[in-house]
């Protein structure tokens, strides 16, 4: 297929206040990235120094109240969370665009229809307001029977520790993750509408890239492939340009080295006024076509290499096809690392 030459969807026009509005939802994403561990820090140190305050048991219910709220609570409120009018204008905020060889409804029609996909997303960056922007922006469009199920019924596979984390699990469970562990994403591509969507590269990818270059981690990142072939499942490459500009983060690698082996970034990161907010950047998702594999019960390692190459070469072109539609990446090359 061609590459689109105008946007499925564009949020470009908006006003002052629509854009303010947005940032002001989209800034507590990222903020409690930083407020979640801050606040457990406190109320433990505060419950080791004098359990009996009454300031003490102020920090501790919140987490209490947390960790005994059921994950299906935060998926239940997503759609109100999202798609109330305050949400909508997240995209807004960030000039926000897409570009999808298979569109949503197409997507949802072979969901519907027991079609599997794993839609492997690159950059991981800090945290993926593209994702956010995607999420709203199908929840709001409902053309062709597209409904808020969607985002939902293709959710994303996320370490353990986002899932589990007091209060940083509730505001992340409006997405719907799911456990990234290979197992489990084997047992739900087992069952019918079992797609999901993959960070391939990981926290690793979140110290590749910067601002000036662009890197996925992708090389040596071979099991999506080789169970996608088990499976049946199919994969779909999808390029979330802004990712790696929104936020910057400290590089260093003795901090990447402990994200990597925590499963979570435990770097500092900032981006707005300094702060830990988005930077108003254009963000751009392509999403290209699915690849077409077979399905391969006991799949070789030449076959797994095989269809690696193919997906390498796919995100490559999907890059190259879309990049100049973000300024900030027109004169970037993307490397495969």
């Amino acid at each position: 297929m061609p590459k689109l030459t105008s946007p499925t969807r564009s949020y470009v026009d908006s006003s002052p206040f629509e854009r303010l509005v947005g940032f002001l939802s989209a800034a507590p994403f990222t903020l409690v990235y930083i407020l979640a561990p801050l606040h457990l820090l406190a109320a433990i140190c505060l419950l080791m120094y004098d359990f009996r305050s009454p300031l003490t048991w102020t920090l501790i219910a919140p987490i209490a109240i947390s960790m005994l709220t059921p994950a299906w609570v935060s998926v239940a409120l997503s759609p109100y969370v999202l798609g109330n009018w305050c949400a909508r204008q997240i995209p807004k905020y960030f000039r926000y665009e897409e570009y999808h060889e298979i569109g949503d409804d197409e997507l949802k029609a072979n969901h519907a229809a027991g079609k599997r996909y794993i839609l492997v997303a690159h950059p991981h960056g800090v945290f993926s307001f593209c994702g956010v922007c995607g999420a709203i922006a199908t929840m709001a469009d409902k053309k062709g029977g597209i409904g808020p199920a969607l985002p939902l019924e293709v959710p994303t596979a996320a370490a353990s520790v986002i899932r589990f984390f007091p209060i940083l699990k509730d505001v992340l469970g409006v997405f719907g993750v799911i456990d990234a562990a290979g197992p489990v994403l084997k047992k739900r591509l087992a069952r019918n509408r079992g797609s999901f969507v993959l960070y391939v590269g990981g926290i690793a990818e979140l110290f590749a890239s910067s601002p000036k270059e662009e890197a996925v981690v992708l090389k040596a990142r071979k099991g999506f492939i080789k169970l996608a072939l088990q499976t049946g499942a199919d994969v779909i490459p999808v390029y979330f340009f802004g990712n790696t500009t929104v936020l910057s983060t400290v590089r260093w690698a003795p901090i990447a080295k402990l994200s990597r082996k925590m499963g979570v970034s435990v770097t500092y990161f900032w981006g707005r006024f300094g702060l830990p907010v988005p930077n108003a950047v254009k963000l751009v998702y392509a999403r290209g076509r699915p690849l077409g594999l077979p399905q391969i019960a006991e799949p070789t390692s030449a076959q797994i290499d095989q269809y690696h190459d193919q997906y390498c070469a796919a995100i490559k072109a999907l890059f190259d096809n879309y990049k100049s539609t973000n300024p900030d990446y027109a004169h970037k090359e993307l490397q495969i690392i």
